[in-house]
């Protein structure tokens, strides 16, 4: 496969689903016990632009066994989720992290093809730009690593114009972020926008990766080897349990 990257406190209510997740090989054989939500109702770095390729992997080797269990956030209207089937393709759409991640993305959804369009340094204005040659026939279920590069200021409208292009049909999971310069600012957008559009969802990294500093070094962003596992079974995982129908 080709491939194409920080922190926050204050949120809005949202409906959590706490999950315990078993990476087995992975780490040791440890459980990891991790949180994201599903909605209802610093200078980018120099990043180098590289082709979106589908792949498919032959068999399922990362292991997936979570407990989801949910609360309803009050103030918000029910609607039914975007559900796709178990062999529909999967979209990984972002930065560094989204490429760290691919490997294990692909691993989890086994023979489920995986598009991926990311690169290092990669803005969300940048994947704006990319996405409207390819929008119409990419998959209908996404996962999105995105907002680590970007300005806060401009985040909230390249964020929006992004959901825009992927439309109220798709479903979609997002990756808040952990950084410390800038996180809070955009995990507050990425709150109200999973406020604001039913097909949304948030996994909460920013969560995980305050309880797992020896992931990281220093003010780095980018997570060791433990950390790129977990953050790729996170994804397999709201795939599975958000966009997949049962």
């Amino acid at each position: 496969m080709e491939h194409g990257q920080h922190r926050a406190t204050g949120r809005l209510p949202r409906r959590w689903i706490a999950l315990t997740i078993g990476v087995g090989a992975l780490l040791g054989g440890a459980g990891v016990a991790v949180a994201w939500s599903a909605s209802e109702g610093s200078s980018p770095e120099s990043e180098a632009r590289s082709p979106v390729v589908t792949t498919q992997s032959p068999s399922r080797t990362a292991q997936r066994q979570a407990r989801a269990l949910s609360a309803e956030s009050p103030g918000r209207s029910q609607s039914a989720p975007s559900v796709f089937p178990d062999t529909s393709p999967v979209l990984l759409l972002g930065d560094s992290l989204a490429v760290g991640i691919e490997g294990y993305v692909d691993a989890g959804l086994g023979e489920r093809p995986l598009t991926v369009d990311a690169a290092e340094g990669r803005a969300t204005a940048t994947s704006v730009s990319l996405l409207a040659s390819y929008a119409t026939s990419a998959p209908m279920t996404w996962v999105v690593s995105l907002g680590t590069n970007d300005n806060p200021e401009e985040f909230p409208t390249n964020a929006a114009a992004l959901l825009e292009i992927a439309g109220d049909d798709r479903c979609v999971v997002w990756f808040d972020v952990w950084r410390l310069e800038t996180g809070d600012a955009i995990n507050l957008t990425l709150d109200e926008l999973a406020a604001s559009h039913s097909n949304v969802h948030l996994i909460g990294w920013n969560d995980v990766s305050v309880l797992h500093p020896d992931w990281f070094s220093g003010s780095d962003v980018h997570p060791s080897p433990e950390g790129y596992a977990v953050r790729g079974q996170l994804a397999v995982d709201a795939v599975e349990q958000i966009c997949t129908a049962a």
